[in-house]
């Protein structure tokens, strides 16, 4: 298996593999070649599969010999990455490779997201089909798709296909952790037609930039306080003098899992310098208690040829400014049981578009406990209808409440503690993983997940730190030999 120099010698399948895999464009809902890939490679290794009508596949790993009689294990990863680049870096996420390079004991990407996030996972699982030295019981490689976009695949998966009571899952982030626990979530899309009018202000055009914000995953860093773009870029908008601007349009966003790293808008404005002297304001404001790690962002206004010939009416432009400031943005409640370290409740205001008279918001909410989440809903919805906008929900998908009665936990803390000589730490993640969807499937199972470091998932920054993939490696083989 060829993999290029920068990659560490060992684990060398897993890391072959995930070379492999970022070689195969696979956004969300066009993980078609990645599937393919994975048939390929299940065929020539004599293995049976199965893909259903979602587009999910199971590999059907046989038991080493001496375990034909232990229960069957299902290892679950999806296939689905998110995508997204820095302004400079030019990728056709549908069709070019992710550029990979090493920098110390991280690997990372060339400005894109490195899709770690699940590619180690699947790429550990996908080296489980070679016969080796590793010992286990019958395997149910769970390959699931769309998980990125509100989990779509686990929602098909059907259990009758599938015989394991344990589940093991790959795709947390934090070495050392053991999760049994997730958030559920749920997303939100506020909408309302805008008439547009002729531009009164026609001194200048000018594109109000904004950018370097460190983005990240919007439930695994929304404690971190990190900044919002869309949220600097409204402020910013909101500091300038009354009636000396008139917006034609803005955008800003990537996806609902993303915190929004950049955004623009386009005014009209009487004097450039009111636009300057705003952001000179609201800049220091901001650099004053934005986290040290994200204090990179930047405003810029640029020049346009021209002033804009259509414009927001004066009214709607400050409802729609006043929607946006007033609607809640991170972290809102944190878990008492956790000693409040984890993050039980957010909001991320993730997307804003302004185009052509359409206003557009996409907001996704994240909990624990779906009662407590009632609250923050009624407070974006009674929002949406005091500022005459329609909305509706889509994409919710249950928490998995932790159970520390656990068999399966016990085993992997105990070979976790055997192999490294210090315990792992429990908890559950403030993110949505697939286990809490798939346990209500297939019914009563023991699961867990655990995996390599990785960090700023769902942004340009993501990066696997080298040593973690081979003990995650060394803790799995461990554990389904125990199995």
């Amino acid at each position: 298996m060829n993999i290029p120099d920068h990659f560490p010698p060992e684990p060398k399948v897993v890391w072959g593999y995930f070379h492999a895999i970022n070689q195969i464009p696979r956004p969300s809902r066009k993980e078609d070649k990645f599937r393919d890939y994975i048939l390929k490679e299940a065929a020539s290794l004599g293995h049976a599969t199965h893909t259903d009508e979602v587009g999910n596949v199971i590999v059907y790993v046989p038991a080493s010999s001496g375990y034909e009689n232990h229960e069957t294990v299902i290892i679950q990863n999806h296939m689905d990455m998110v995508t997204d680049a820095t302004p400079d870096r030019k990728i056709d996420f549908n069709k070019d490779p992710i550029v990979t390079f090493r920098e110390g004991d991280w690997i990372k990407a060339d400005r894109t997201t490195l899709g770690a996030d699940n590619g180690i996972g699947c790429a550990a699982a996908l080296a489980l089909m070679h016969k080796s030295d590793i010992s286990h019981p019958a395997l149910e490689l769970l390959f699931t798709m769309d998980e990125e976009t509100g989990l779509k695949g686990a929602w098909g998966v059907d259990a009758s296909l599938l015989k394991g009571k344990k589940m093991i899952n790959l795709d947390t982030e934090e070495w050392g952790s053991l999760y049994i626990g997730c958030a559920g979530g749920i997303d939100y899309e506020f909408k309302k037609s805008i008439t547009m009018i002729p531009a009164r202000i026609k001194n200048a055009g000018v594109k109000l930039l904004v950018g370097g914000f460190l983005g990240g995953h919007s439930g695994v860093d929304i404690h971190e306080q990190r900044g919002n773009a869309i949220k600097f870029l409204m402020d910013w908008m909101n500091a300038l003098p009354e009636g000396s601007f008139e917006v034609n349009e803005w955008r800003g966003g990537k996806a609902h899992n993303i915190i929004p790293r950049d955004c623009f808008s386009l005014i009209n404005i009487l004097d450039p310098k009111l636009a300057e002297a705003a952001l000179e304001t609201v800049l220091a404001r901001w650099k004053s208690f934005m986290p040290q790690g994200d204090q990179g962002f930047f405003g810029k206004v640029e020049i346009q040829e021209s002033a804009f010939n259509e414009v927001v009416s004066r009214e709607d432009q400050a409802n729609l400014l006043s929607f946006l400031m007033a609607f809640p943005h991170g972290a809102h409640a944190y878990d008492l049981a956790s000693n409040k370290e984890l993050v039980a409740l957010s909001n991320n205001l993730a997307i804003t578009l302004l185009v052509r008279g359409q206003f557009y918001l996409e907001s996704s909410l994240r909990f624990f406990d779906r009662g407590e989440c009632v609250g923050l809903e009624n407070q974006v919805t009674s929002l949406a209808r005091g500022f005459g906008m329609d909305f509706t929900k889509s994409g919710e998908y249950p928490s998995w409440k932790p159970v520390r009665e656990n068999k399966l936990l016990d085993l992997v803390a105990s070979k976790y503690q055997e192999l490294f000589h210090k315990t792992a730490k429990v908890t559950a993640i403030h993110a949505g993983l697939e286990c809490g969807i798939l346990r209500d499937k297939i019914g009563p199972i023991d699961a867990v997940s655990f995996g390599p470091t990785i960090m700023g998932a769902h942004s340009p920054q993501e990066r696997v730190l080298v040593p973690t993939v081979e003990t995650f490696w060394n803790l799995l083989k461990e554990v389904l030999k125990a199995l």
